[in-house]
């Protein structure tokens, strides 16, 4: 059974990063600059600020979700994953989806989404699954990652 939670414990940021895929383990350390740690990735999550939330099948944490506040009205979205989140796509879309009308309902006027455009080619239905969220590719950023490679700006405005 899948079921949401509004506040994730650090142990789920844990576990999580415990499984997370290489990809996902590549985009943080093309955003961090830093060797991917499982500590560093769990406790850097659960720290920032704004609203986070876990998914949980059979009660075991299989992605966790948030946003993170840049300027007032204007939140930037994190996810991280496990390969057991995708057997239960549908779910973790709905999810997600849930959260960004809530948050564009509840004073947000942005959401953001960064991803490394390396990270895009490899996985082109990671564009995809962008535009059924309803975010809109924006813009390409020139070297925005820590290691000079290029990333993409998508983005949800509350209309």
């Amino acid at each position: 059974m899948i079921v949401v939670y509004t506040d994730p414990l650090l142990l789920d940021f844990i576990k999580v990063c415990l499984n997370m895929p290489q990809d996902e383990r590549d985009q943080l350390e093309a955003f961090t600059g830093e060797k991917f740690n499982i500590d560093g990735a769990a406790i850097g999550n659960f720290t920032v600020a704004g609203p986070k939330w876990v998914i949980k099948a059979d009660d075991e944490p299989i992605c966790i979700g948030g946003f993170v506040p840049q300027r007032p009205g204007v939140y930037r979205d994190f996810m991280l994953t496990t390969p057991q989140a995708w057997d239960h796509w549908f779910a973790v879309t709905r999810v997600a989806r849930r959260a960004m009308d809530g948050m564009l309902k509840n004073g947000a006027h942005r959401l953001e989404c960064v991803a490394p455009a390396a990270r895009l080619a490899y996985r082109p239905e990671i564009e995809r699954w962008y535009s059924v969220l309803n975010y809109k590719k924006e813009a390409p950023l020139w070297r925005y990652c820590a290691d000079g490679t290029d990333a993409v700006m998508f983005s949800r405005v509350r209309n």
